[in-house]
């Protein structure tokens, strides 16, 4: 029986494969941190830069209520209005305008250039010369002597509108009152103008020498569960108030000194000049009359008291801004407890291009591997297992944190000098060719066979192609030509554009390096012709004050050469402590054994950084230790005094090294008491081994 069905044809449509929607998607990377860790600090930064702004507004405050108690009762405010005084809208309103003409100013500037390593210079003086060539430094000296000048207007105008009993010769009018003269200049405002200008200028040579743009991160390395320093605690607050007390009085001493020198020697120059004294005369002629003494100091002491107090106040005011602003700065930051994935949100941060803010990933990434709770040990293990992210999450942090140490590493073995330019090697020479025994054959690359006869249309037309005989015949005589051709005409032969612009670009090098080596011959040659000038002219005792002087201004501080050599290490103390510490948690943490195959690596790497370190403090203790008591007895009291200055810089440096050194130190210790007899299972070079088994027997 035939089934009914319908005949095919074989011309139907072949059978295919089932399609999928499943697609081989490879693994993300990390999440860059500017989009999971950097947003999260940075709203951190913005709630602590508003309290730095509550803590210099209240030291405003707190002056500007002096000031006025001052200007309205003396300096002890009697009566029962000086405590209402305070809270008055005009008090209120004045230190308002304190704040933003003294604190906010500088507070900004600290924020717009802060930087998270200190300069990389080894001298007063080469720290100077490199602040001469940053913008910074042109920015902080135009905001300093704004600020400067804003707060002597602001007190012009509150004395005129608070201090009613004062005569009128000491309103600092831009004029002297005289109809006679109304053009005379009036020297109390001249005098303290002058006063805040160079209070401006001495703070900014402070901030430059301090290098207080960098932030001090001594602080971020105190533990979590410690007792934390209050940012305006007692302490910070007598020692901010010394120093300003202090840099205040130096300043006046410097602007009456520099006040008396104009006084006296520079403006009856300035008569002197021809067509000048006309335009000076109307203005400062008064200045001329009576010469300089010191009965002329006590006559003003008033005017000087005046300007000294104003200075303190300016003093005052951005010091406690700037010391606020140092403290809070570089306190440690928890963000990642706020996220899904603690571990990838620490892992981002530490991808991050900004060097500060890294520094806090390392800070909290030093409390995620140091802490004991069941929830913890859980987050490091989805750490040490993930595999969703390509790379992983582990190999991430190793990398980051091994290249950490290995730059710092580089650079300490260079005592912090950057790195000389990679010399280009010799061109290999090609190996001489041996003779034949015979002479060889020249091989045949023309057609063997006789080619099939042409067109004579056809033959024309290869005559004038491009690779015709005729274009050959054209390119061998034009070489030929060229090559006969002089040097001297060669030389002024077209070239490509490409050989012109280098050309170009290595004269201009040229002509910019002989520039700049002739400027600097030229100014040590007068350097040294002036200071033997000096020296000859000068008083002996003169003189050697100020060779001390210059001495101390160049010479290099060995303290100086080790933060140099080490400008990061507390983020390698940071980086040695969270590899040390992962290593040892992921001997009962790490389920497949991720981690064990990189801690070769990072026993290598911090061994070799941790003899780098034990080198260099050998050098130290042998070149700057102190000789014995009987030695000492020999030298003179200048040598004495040179020896232990050297031998406490040379202490202060061992405390840079000791940073780092240190935190390998006990990282080592933890992975030696936690492996055991486990590292026996690693291989390691021979120097390292030696100095791992070190560690072991003193364990």
């Amino acid at each position: 029986m035939v089934p009914n069905t319908p005949y095919r044809a074989s011309t139907s449509t072949p059978a295919t494969a089932i399609r999928s929607k499943l697609l081989s998607r490879s693994a993300p990377s990390i999440p860059p941190a500017s989009q999971l860790y950097e947003p999260l600090v940075k709203g951190v930064l913005r709630h602590r830069l508003y309290k730095i702004f509550l803590h210099s507004a209240f030291s405003c405050w707190i002056l500007t209520t002096l000031w006025m108690v001052w200007s309205k009762e003396g300096i002890f405010g009697r009566g029962a209005n000086s405590l209402l005084l305070p809270v008055t809208p005009s008090t209120l309103g004045f230190s308002l305008a304190t704040f933003l003409a003294g604190a906010l100013p500088v507070v900004v500037l600290r924020k717009s250039h802060l930087v998270a390593a200190p300069t990389p210079a080894t001298s007063p003086s080469k720290i100077f010369s490199g602040a001469l060539q940053k913008r910074s430094t042109a920015h902080a000296l135009f905001t300093y002597l704004n600020s400067a000048l804003s707060l002597l207007f602001l007190h012009v105008f509150l004395t005129g509108a608070y201090d009613n009993n004062a005569p009128l010769n000491t309103r600092l009018t831009p004029f002297v009152k005289s109809r006679k003269h109304p053009y005379y200049l009036n020297g109390q405002l001249l005098y303290i103008l002058t006063s805040q200008m160079m209070v401006g200028a001495a703070c900014l040579l402070r901030c430059v020498l301090l290098d207080r743009f960098a932030v001090r991160w001594g602080r971020i390395l105190i533990s979590q569960g410690g007792e934390k320093m209050q940012s305006f605690g007692l302490a910070r607050v007598v020692t901010v108030s010394l120093t300003t007390l202090v840099y205040t009085l130096l300043i006046t001493l410097a602007q009456v000194l520099a006040f008396a020198i104009a006084r006296s020697v520079v403006l009856p120059a300035l008569f002197q000049v021809p067509f000048l004294h006309h335009i000076l005369r109307p203005f400062t002629a008064h200045f001329l009359k009576g010469a300089w003494t010191v009965t002329l100091l006590t006559r003003h002491w008033s005017l000087v008291s005046r300007a000294f107090y104003l200075a303190l106040t300016t003093v005052g005011i951005w010091e406690f801004a700037e010391s606020s602003f140092d403290a809070i700065v570089a306190e440690p930051i928890t963000v990642a407890q706020q996220t899904a994935d603690q571990g990838l949100t620490l892992v981002s941060g530490l991808t991050s291009a900004d060097a500060y803010l890294r520094h806090f990933a390392y800070a909290e990434l030093q409390s995620f591997s140091t802490d004991d709770s069941a929830s913890a040990s859980d987050r490091r293990t989805a750490l040490f297992i993930d595999q969703k992210y390509n790379p992983s999450m582990w190999s991430t942090l190793a990398r980051e944190c091994l290249l950490v140490l290995g730059r710092d590493y580089q650079l300490l073995l260079r005592r912090g000098k950057p790195m000389s330019p990679a010399v280009s090697p010799p061109a290999a020479q090609g190996k001489p060719s041996v003779p034949l025994p015979a002479q060889a054959t020249p091989l045949i690359q023309t057609k063997v066979y006789k080619p099939a006869p042409t067109s004579p249309l056809h033959a024309a037309l290869d005559t004038f192609a491009s690779d015709g005989p005729l274009a050959a015949a054209v390119s061998e005589t034009a070489e030929a030509g060229a090559s006969h051709i002089p040097e001297l005409f060669r030389s002024v032969m077209l070239t490509s554009p490409q050989a012109k612009v280098d050309a170009a670009l290595e004269t201009v090098k040229k002509a910019e390096e002989n520039v700049a080596a002739a400027v600097h011959q030229a100014g040590s040659k007068w350097r040294q012709n002036a200071s033997s000038v000096l020296a000859a002219c000068l008083p002996k005792g003169v003189a050697r004050s100020a060779w001390k002087i210059e001495g101390w201004w160049t010479r290099e501080r060995i303290h100086r050469v080790a933060e140099t050599s080490l400008p990061n290490r507390y983020m390698d103390a940071l980086a040695a402590e969270v590899l040390s510490r992962l290593a040892c948690a992921s001997l009962t943490e790490d389920r497949y054994g991720v981690v064990q195959r990189d801690i070769p690596r990072i026993i290598e790497a911090l061994l070799s950084l941790l003899t780098a370190l034990e080198g260099y403090q050998a050098e130290l203790n042998v070149s700057y230790a102190l000789p014995p008591p009987d030695q000492l007895e020999k030298l003179s009291s200048g040598e004495v005094a040179n020896r232990e200055m050297l031998a406490m810089e040379a202490a202060r440096a061992g405390e840079v090294l000791g940073v780092v050194s240190d935190a390998i130190k006990d990282g080592m210790v933890q992975i030696v008491r936690t492996f055991g007899d486990k590292l026996a299972a690693f291989k390691f070079p021979p120097h390292i081994a030696k100095k791992l088994q070190g560690f072991v027997d003193y364990n």
